[in-house]
């Protein structure tokens, strides 16, 4: 006596479910696309930020073009020592934080003395974040 079999396996795919991821993906990229900024708004010293990112170290430049090294005052090529000292060190322990050097200006600070201290942490591979006040 020979079985039959009743039930075939089906041969259709069903994609009801490859439809549910597209739906998804276009809804995520539809939400996130709406957080790109379509141009560069500059509005220094002040920010909308609440909490500022800060690097390990500062670099404050006062309007009368004076250098401070974490709030002590140094001369100019001293400052770019400590710049290449502290970079290197993060470098060698893997600290990506202490890479970063912020940036203290006053408003009347001449832009000469900022691109000083930008081209001498870029020159040893380190990244600036320029910090701003508030906005009210």
């Amino acid at each position: 006596m020979r079985i039959k079999q009743r039930h075939r396996p089906s041969t259709e795919f069903s994609l009801a479910s490859i439809s549910d991821i597209v739906f998804l993906l276009l809804i995520f990229f539809m939400i996130t696309s709406s957080f790109v900024q379509p141009g560069v708004k500059v509005e220094l010293p002040q920010s909308s930020s609440e909490k500022p990112s800060t690097g390990t170290n500062t670099v404050t430049v006062n309007k009368e073009g004076e250098f401070f090294w974490n709030a002590q005052r140094v001369e100019k090529e001293v400052l770019a020592q400590r710049i290449r000292e502290a970079i290197e060190t993060a470098t060698r322990r893997n600290d990506e934080s202490g890479r970063v050097i912020t940036l203290r200006t006053d408003q009347q600070t001449i832009m000469q003395d900022a691109a000083f201290v930008i081209s001498a942490v870029a020159e040893h591979g380190g990244a600036v974040v320029i910090a701003t006040r508030k906005t009210k």
